[in-house]
């Protein structure tokens, strides 16, 4: 009995290593870009550096993960034989970018964003939609947040001014952004939580919802059919 035991955890360990072992990957060149747009469940992890580049980990066919620039933007984004959007086919993708400046950050169809350090710039937009996810840090002055359709939004570090957006069932959590002046918007179940010093406008209807953080000095909020502002402690 203890043989067969053995021998199973031995073909176990194999399998495993086999698999560890199949994991590809590649470093691109690519051209200058401001902006990041992801699809397709892809996780895609960005870092500051002294020039851009693009390193992509697959399991398989590292072809099929299509990192392209468009216009200011760098696309990153599945490919199949029967076109764009084969979630399935980005299980276990990993595509690792290094940045000189991105001002913008869009992600869309499940596909995951995060920062590693704090992303340092002047202004910044963020669009997350179709249960998309991005968490990202930030020192910036001015920032515009946009979530839809069960896209998630997580933010830290500051900003000064804040517009924030969600709608259909999207959230933004940007309780650990400390920012001085707050805009914010939510409808048809969206959520927003934002940390506020100084001046606070929030309209929530549809069931959308907007708790904030702080004691701002100025106030001008709205709620109608559902929606909901309220602080929180």
């Amino acid at each position: 009995m203890k043989i067969k035991v053995l021998i199973l955890l031995a073909f176990v360990s194999l399998s495993l290593i086999s698999g560890a072992s199949a994991q590809q990957s590649e470093v691109r060149n690519v051209g200058s870009f401001k902006g990041i747009k992801s699809a397709t469940g892809i996780n895609v992890y960005l870092k500051k550096g002294d020039k851009e580049s693009v390193k992509v980990e697959a399991p398989k066919n590292l072809s099929d993960v299509v990192t392209e620039i468009s216009g200011s933007y760098l696309k990153i984004q599945m490919r199949s034989s029967g076109g764009w959007g084969n979630n399935t086919s980005a299980k276990g993708v990993k595509v690792y970018v290094t940045y000189v400046e991105i001002d913008k950050i869009s992600a869309s169809s499940a596909s995951n964003v995060f920062s590693e350090g704090i992303m340092k710039t002047a202004s910044m937009e963020i669009h997350a939609s179709s249960a998309a996810n991005i968490e990202v840090s930030l020192d910036v002055t001015d920032l515009d947040v946009q979530t839809s359709s069960a896209g998630d939004v997580v933010l830290e570090g500051k900003a000064k001014t804040i517009n924030a957006e969600a709608s259909s069932a999207g959230e933004i959590d940007a309780y650990n952004l400390a920012t001085e002046t707050a805009s914010a918007s939510a409808s048809s179940g969206g959520s927003i939580k934002i940390n506020v010093s100084t001046n606070l406008t929030g309209q929530a209807s549809s069931g959308g919802s907007i708790r904030y953080r702080g004691n701002p000095v100025k106030t001008n909020t709205n709620s109608s059919s559902g929606g909901s502002v309220t602080r929180s402690n």
